[in-house]
């Protein structure tokens, strides 16, 4: 069975270059589980296999300095217009949940 496959657009704040590093994306617990191996992309070139280590649920408004700038490198401000711009409608809802998600490469030979 392939792996389900995580999508970036950019590289934010150089983060795939790393062997651990996280994703901001709308709650999904369908798709996103700890412990699940994953496909990583980056504007459609296969990059390797990564596990998410683990998932924290977050409101925008709970994000703080310190998501915003690890995970996009981007002040608290403009990574939230980021998330505005990325989810539109889903992003100016209060309530709507995030997942901050933490992964980790898996070593070449596993791929």
């Amino acid at each position: 069975m392939e792996a389900p496959r995580i999508d970036f657009k950019y590289n934010w704040n150089k983060k795939l270059d790393c062997l651990s590093f996280t994703t901001f994306r709308i709650h999904n617990p369908s798709k996103y589980q700890k412990g699940k191996v994953y496909e990583l992309y980056l504007k459609g070139e296969f990059l390797g296999l990564a596990s998410i280590l683990d998932i924290k649920k977050v409101k925008l408004s709970d994000v703080n300095e310190w998501i915003a700038q690890l995970d996009s490198g981007y002040n608290l401000q403009e990574f939230k217009n980021v998330v505005k711009r990325m989810y539109g409608s889903d992003a100016e809802n209060e309530n709507t949940l995030f997942d901050f998600i933490l992964l980790k490469k898996l070593p070449p030979d596993k791929v």
